[in-house]
């Protein structure tokens, strides 16, 4: 069986925050609160780390910025030309 190396650091992580959240002094409901957050800006990460362009990504609901400027200028020459 190969274990995916992302599945070590993973289950790694984990570990770690597990133990960080057992040292708080706080109550049980707290912990769970802190290791729940943790976990999720984790999973949320890639999505506002990325480094691609408004509307250049897989699932991506902007237009280009090259459209939208081009949108603009064909609407500015329509405009123009109805003056």
């Amino acid at each position: 069986m190969i274990i995916d190396i992302s599945l070590i650091y993973y289950i790694y992580l984990c570990s770690y925050i597990h133990k960080s959240v057992q040292r708080l002094p706080y109550g049980d409901n707290f912990k769970a609160f802190v290791g729940t957050s943790i976990l999720l800006s984790f999973c949320a990460a890639p999505v506002f780390l990325k480094n691609t362009k408004t509307g250049h990504d897989l699932f991506s609901q902007e237009k280009p910025q090259a459209i939208v400027d081009s949108e603009r200028e064909l609407r500015k020459g329509y405009m123009d030309s109805k003056k």
